[in-house]
């Protein structure tokens, strides 16, 4: 894996716990029989949903220290929008290959090699993978549609505990 891909693990460990927020992007438009998955753009009405939410969380004043994105043209405008609307540097968004179709394995994988510098991480993903992880976390079956923004909280301080400790807290932020 890449370094500029994916912070660089650090020893340090920060003295904040860690919070997750897991973002399923938003509507896209049908796919052809000729046409790619990954190429897949926004529809209309997923463009409005994504900067509905993106103002919802402007003025709530959210933070984020890093956003995954997986490498879909849907993820990557979905991305795109809610950091441009929280004023989220672009080196601060990183589009990840392993996030693409990636089941909840996957995803912990991806995630227990984020820098403990970084507290605040958003996965910008898809389903099934997305949902079965949020579920995982949650200790309880949950639905995301799309655009759907969920937070979890954790006591931990360190990513790698993502493997063995559910969320102390979780709620849909949409």
């Amino acid at each position: 894996m890449a370094s500029w891909l994916i912070w660089e693990m650090e020893t340090e460990i920060s003295s904040m716990p860690k919070s997750l927020y897991l973002l399923r992007h938003a509507k896209a438009i049908a796919g052809g029989i000729l046409g790619s998955d990954q190429d897949r753009s926004l529809s209309k009405r997923g463009v409005r949903d994504a900067i509905k939410l993106a103002h919802k969380l402007a003025k709530k004043e959210l933070l984020l220290d890093l956003i995954l994105i997986s490498p879909s043209v849907r993820t990557i405008s979905t991305g795109q929008i809610i950091s441009s609307e929280l004023h989220i540097p672009h080196s601060h968004l990183v589009i990840n290959e392993n996030l693409y179709a990636a089941e909840p394995m996957a995803l912990l994988k991806v995630i227990s090699h984020v820098s403990n510098k970084i507290d605040r991480l958003m996965i910008v993903g898809h389903n099934p993978g997305l949902m079965n992880l949020a579920s995982l976390l949650a200790g309880k079956s949950l639905s995301m549609t799309t655009c759907s923004l969920i937070k979890f909280s954790f006591d931990f301080e360190d990513w790698h505990a993502i493997f063995t400790e559910r969320a102390s807290k979780f709620n849909f932020l949409n």
